[in-house]
């Protein structure tokens, strides 16, 4: 009794779930295959797109890092430039001339040095 019902239940699901078959012409099934394989296609080759976008993505992120260790360097040099210009202006200012080492100035000393001597001299002698 059992398994007469199990049977009965089982043909009655079958029967009332059962889907409406529809039908296609080959024409209309010919379309959906190439319709299937141009879309298959286009999926391919917007694979490849994509993993070479990824690559490309991959490859401009190394640039940006190289690029920024660049712009760190030329910071880096431009710091190093600006002290050593610093450092020129201090030692030209301590090897430029004090008043003491002004030319004109031992060039009348001497000549006064010479002057008053030989006047000295003059008046020793006579």
């Amino acid at each position: 009794m059992k398994w007469l019902i199990y049977v009965l239940f089982t043909i009655i699901c079958n029967v009332s779930f059962a889907q409406v078959d529809t039908c296609f012409t080959q024409k209309q099934i010919h379309q959906i295959s190439e319709t299937l394989d141009s879309l298959y296609y286009i999926d391919s080759v917007n694979n490849q797109l994509i993993s070479q976008q990824s690559s490309l993505i991959e490859d401009l992120d190394h640039i940006i890092k190289l690029d920024s260790l660049q712009l760190n360097y030329k910071i880096q040099q431009i710091n190093l430039l600006n002290s050593n210009i610093d450092l020129y202006v201090e030692r030209q200012k301590k090897l430029e001339p004090k008043w003491h080492d002004n030319k004109l100035l031992w060039f009348t000393s001497g000549i006064l040095t010479s002057a008053i001597s030989s006047i000295f001299i003059i008046e020793a002698i006579k």
